[in-house]
């Protein structure tokens, strides 16, 4: 299966990188404007077994993830994985890991594990646009994160997720 990792150092404590990620607001600061991502239902507090519903749309066409948090860990790592048969993979797992370099810098890395559907048809797809895809949108991630957490203001709001 594909693997993709992406690796991110921030100019911020550990606490503050780990509260910003983990609230579910912040997914919809961080997912590319282009995808239009909303939550389906009201936000909840992560933790494991939480599973968030979350629509994107691109191209016109809309997709459903169901991402169960399989792994919670405060404030050192959570892990999602999407619910079989309720997204765009075949197969999808994101660990989120955070590394303290210092008392006031943190290490981010982001460890992908996925698999399209569709056999040769998706190794195909991946090899031509879906991994150039992922590399572009955890690029912007990783810039976002720095950009909320040198404002000093990485809170998101959850109240606005829902439509």
């Amino acid at each position: 299966m594909p693997t993709r990792e992406y690796i991110c150092d921030l100019d911020a404590p550990l606490e503050a990188v780990w509260a910003f990620h983990d609230d579910i607001g912040a997914l919809f600061k961080l997912t590319p404007p282009q995808f239009n991502a909303r939550l389906i239902g009201p936000p909840e507090p992560m933790r494991q077994g939480t599973i968030f519903r979350i629509v994107t749309t691109r191209f016109g066409v809309s997709m459903q993830m169901n991402a169960e948090i399989v792994a919670y860990e405060p404030p050192r790592l959570f892990r999602d994985r999407q619910v079989r048969g309720n997204g765009p993979f075949r197969s999808w797992e994101h660990t989120h890991r955070f590394d303290p370099l210092s008392e006031s810098r943190t290490r981010l890395t982001d460890h992908v594990v996925y698999e399209l559907p569709f056999g040769p048809l998706g190794r195909l797809a991946d090899l031509l646009f879906v991994r150039r895809e992922l590399d572009r949108m955890f690029a912007y991630r990783h810039k976002v994160t720095q950009e909320q957490l040198a404002s000093n203001t990485p809170q998101s709001s959850s109240a606005s997720l829902m439509k």
